[in-house]
């Protein structure tokens, strides 16, 4: 429809040309997300190291999030409601992608380092390219076709240089990042001007922890129940200075209320972080936003190797390097090939 793809145009207009920026807004908003983005990503290694179900982790990381958005729709919290308008086809599709996506995620995380996991899903990029190709028809520009080249290269690198590399780590980052890829190109369809991203983001999380619960169940119901049986009950305090501090050692057995305490707050981690995300998107224009990206995954990568004493080698540094650098320059890439149609749509 004519009038409705205007103002599809009107409003992403209105996000490229972010003017008055509040720095301070912008830095607390920027650290907030690297802050929350690294402690999910320890606090979800530790708990993999002590109890290694990383399906039923994934699954209490999707449902987390409904004691922090759930609040905010009952009570419409900062004008936030329950996103009724939504189309329901593409939504199952959407929680589908993000769920399993999530879970392939940890099940890698659990299977390899923080570094090396971070490394590989910077070839996200890669498999955006050929979703938008099968589903959309959406064909790369030449320079964005050239800037996947050191993204495959640099996790190539990184993959022959990991110490301790784990062949279900690789294979289960790059489903992620199909799974993901595929997430991206169905969520477009299923915004509208009725529904924010974080909205839609929290609805599809949601709607993916009932998707995946059965999964979940089908995976480690009999393993992960003896598990947790196995831990100590007795102990029914939790040492919430510990549990802020991300105390956990894979040397020393938890208690069952310390450890689904530690679970909830990783949970409330990743829900938070991603979030926070929305925020920084609603401010950073494309370049700024492939800017910061960038420097979280390095930031992510430095975390993990001082807390987890796994320094990266020399050529796993350099391969990290070129894949990240890749996924910089593709997001730049991108951003230019799309202010020219943009700026056309505008003059008209």
């Amino acid at each position: 429809h004519p009038s409705r793809g205007a103002s599809v145009r009107e409003r992403s207009f209105k996000m490229a040309d972010k003017k008055s920026v509040n720095p301070i807004k912008l830095i607390f908003y920027l650290v907030a997300w690297y802050a929350l983005n690294v402690q999910y990503n320890l606090y979800n290694k530790k708990i993999l190291n002590v109890f290694p179900y990383p399906a039923s982790c994934s699954l209490v990381q999707l449902g987390a999030g409904m004691f922090y958005v759930f609040p905010q729709w009952i009570l419409g919290i900062a004008g936030r409601k329950f996103p009724s308008k939504v189309a329901v086809g593409t939504l199952i599709v959407v929680s589908c992608c993000h769920g399993a996506g999530h879970f392939a995620t940890v099940i890698s995380l659990g299977a390899g380092s923080v570094a090396f996991a971070n490394v590989v899903k910077a070839a996200e990029p890669l498999f955006s390219v050929l979703m938008g190709v099968i589903f959309a028809g959406s064909f790369p520009s030449m320079g964005e076709g050239f800037s996947l080249l050191p993204i495959i290269a640099g996790v190539m690198i990184a993959s022959m240089a990991e110490p301790e590399f784990s062949q279900t780590a690789f294979v289960f980052a790059m489903l992620s990042n199909v799974l993901f890829a595929a997430r991206g190109t169905f969520a477009k369809k299923m915004m509208t001007s009725d529904v924010s991203g974080a909205d839609g983001f929290a609805i599809s999380t949601f709607l993916s922890f009932v998707v995946m619960a059965p999964v979940a169940f089908y995976m480690e119901a009999d393993t992960v129940v003896k598990a947790w049986e196995a831990l100590p009950s007795a102990d029914t305090t939790v040492d919430w200075m510990a549990l802020l501090n991300g105390e956990l050692s894979d040397k020393t057995v938890p208690s069952q209320y310390y450890f689904a305490a530690y679970n909830l707050v990783c949970g409330l981690y990743y829900y938070t972080y991603n979030e926070m995300a929305f925020m920084v998107l609603d401010i950073l224009d494309p370049v700024g936003q492939a800017v910061g990206n960038t420097v979280k995954r390095v930031v992510i990568i430095i975390a993990g190797t001082i807390v987890f004493n796994k320094p990266l080698t020399q050529n796993g540094i350099i391969g990290s390097s070129v894949a990240i650098g890749g996924g910089l320059l593709y997001s730049i890439m991108k951003s230019s090939a799309g202010k020219k149609p943009a700026a056309k749509a505008k003059a008209s």
